[in-house]
């Protein structure tokens, strides 16, 4: 599989944000070689909060677009990767990953 541009990656970041109804105002993001990475505050754009499961199903989002790419979460509220969610007021949560299928090239 022919890897992603950084700006084609970060369009693709961007537009499963906008699915899950992200605050982009409240929430950064960045294509960095096969890592997309999150950082600020996660928020809806209504103004509610997040729930384990939702970020569970947009880190499958992610995966499922950008095939072989790691996911990491830095956020004020959330901390997050391909294999485990934590709220940083709450019990962690772990996520079963997928395995992936990537081509060597």
């Amino acid at each position: 599989m022919q890897k992603m541009s950084r700006l084609e990656g970060s369009k693709e970041v961007r537009r499963v944000l906008n699915r899950f109804g992200v605050d982009l105002s409240q929430c950064q993001y960045g294509v960095y070689g096969r890592e997309i990475c999150l950082t600020g505050y996660l928020l809806k754009t209504d103004g509610s909060e997040f729930g384990g499961q939702e970020i569970e199903y947009m880190i499958h989002e992610f995966q499922a677009i950008l095939r072989g790419y790691t996911v990491r979460g830095d956020m004020e509220n959330w901390r997050f990767s391909s294999d485990h969610i934590a709220s940083l007021g709450g019990e962690e949560e772990e996520v079963q990953e997928e395995p992936s299928e990537e081509v060597a090239s």
